[in-house]
């Protein structure tokens, strides 16, 4: 459902994109009906007198109205799009003035659904994701299946945790082989409590490996 208005940045693979739920139109669904009901009472009036006239005109004009704002809504309906990506959650809606929202995944520290009776049968809600940073909760409203939302994000969210650490495995092994001592050649304990201690300045090594790391070397001496 998410065309190209919605921007992958480049390695960015999509995982669940849409629109908001059909709910969305229940406004213009209750007009509608009121309409409806307006033009019979218009039909059920005989003669062409002033009353019946009067009539004409008020379904004429709430028709113009009622369709006027049903088009506008949809066009609104058909460019705001929520989505998940491996690496944030986008949002984005207007049609002259657009706005969005972007959340990365390693920001995120819980995901709320909220659902009332009529919104449960209707498979729909709100999807509340609180992040770190000024921005605070960020609210979704009308979103299709918001359990399964919930349980996409979170996976995600574990996904990418999973990721970072391997990213900092093999960032650390890498500066550990940058400064490992040629074959053959021995570094000396202080060089290999320098080398931890730079480790730890880089951030490569947490306070508790640093510590434990540092009484083996001291043991070495």
């Amino acid at each position: 459902m998410v065309g190209p208005q919605l921007d992958l940045i480049p390695g960015e693979t999509m995982i669940l994109h849409s629109h908001p739920h059909w709910w969305y139109f229940w406004k213009q669904v209750l007009a509608g009906v009121g309409v409806l009901v307006l033009f019979i009472v218009w039909a059920s009036q005989d003669g062409d007198g002033a009353v019946r006239t009067l009539l004409w005109w008020l379904v004429v004009l709430g028709f113009v109205v009622w369709a006027a704002n049903t088009i506008y809504q949809f066009i609104q309906w058909q460019t705001t799009r929520f989505a998940i990506t491996d690496q944030r959650v986008a949002y984005q809606s207007g049609v002259i003035r657009r706005s969005g929202v972007s959340i990365p995944l390693n920001r995120i520290t819980n995901v709320n659904f909220d659902q009332s009776i009529i919104a449960r049968t209707l498979n729909n809600g709100i999807v509340t994701i609180e992040s770190a940073g000024e921005t605070g909760d960020s609210v979704f409203e009308n979103i299709p299946d918001p359990e399964n939302v919930r349980n996409v994000i979170f996976k995600q969210v574990d996904i990418d945790k999973e990721a970072d650490s391997t990213r900092d495995a093999d960032a650390l092994a890498a500066a550990l082989r940058d400064r490992l001592p040629p074959p053959g050649e021995t570094s000396s304990p202080k060089q290999r409590l320098e080398e931890l201690e730079a480790l730890h300045a880089d951030g490569l090594v947490s306070d508790e490996e640093f510590e434990q790391k540092r009484q083996e070397i001291l043991g070495d001496l």
